[in-house]
């Protein structure tokens, strides 16, 4: 038998605790089953995300708002403003008086 050992922080180690007993899990046999299972599995056996990541339904959604285009009216500040949104070009205004 081998022993694992990690570090973590108190409240979550408190908190688990406190969740595995509620499970009739103590620490080790909860481990034990996260190390079982990732091992059958041969993979982590929960998803596993990037929080800034973007579901494919948004991606889709902002490939298929990018494809109809956005049309400007040079002439237009407005549709100027729509499509270069917070964008700076001060240094440019002279061009456009």
């Amino acid at each position: 038998m081998s022993t694992v050992a990690v570090r973590v922080d108190d409240q979550l180690k408190d908190d688990a605790t406190e969740l595995f007993q509620s499970l009739g899990l103590d620490m080790s046999t909860a481990v034990k089953m996260f190390l079982i299972q990732s091992v059958k599995t041969q993979s982590i056996p929960f998803e596993i995300k990037n929080q800034s990541s973007v579901s494919d339904e948004e991606f889709q959604n902002l490939v298929e708002t990018k494809l109809k285009g956005i049309r400007v009216k040079a002439s237009d500040p407005e549709s100027v403003n729509a499509f270069f949104g917070d964008e700076d070009f001060s240094e440019y205004e002279e061009y456009f008086k």
